[in-house]
């Protein structure tokens, strides 16, 4: 089983797609998320998250907004500026 990832910018959706796993900063710290995580709402720090695949890691760097994991591995991203 994977994560469903959606990254969305203030002007475009950045990623949507699968992952392995997913490396987030979070106003508590750097949260590594994979399938079947807790149901979670976080706020973003300024920092990059590393979404990893099977065949590669993307990064993208952010400077804040909200990350909520919903159920069946459903990720959500709102990033106030995200970068690749």
């Amino acid at each position: 089983m994977n994560l469903t990832v959606t990254i969305i910018g203030t002007d475009k959706i950045a990623y949507e797609g699968e992952a392995e796993s997913l490396f987030v900063p979070t106003k508590s710290g750097i949260i590594e998320i994979l399938p079947n995580h807790t149901q979670l709402v976080s706020a973003l720090a300024t920092g990059e998250i590393i979404l990893k695949t099977n065949e590669k890691e993307i990064k993208f760097k952010v400077t804040g907004g909200v990350l909520e994991v919903r159920p069946n591995s459903n990720i959500i991203i709102l990033a106030d500026l995200v970068k690749e």
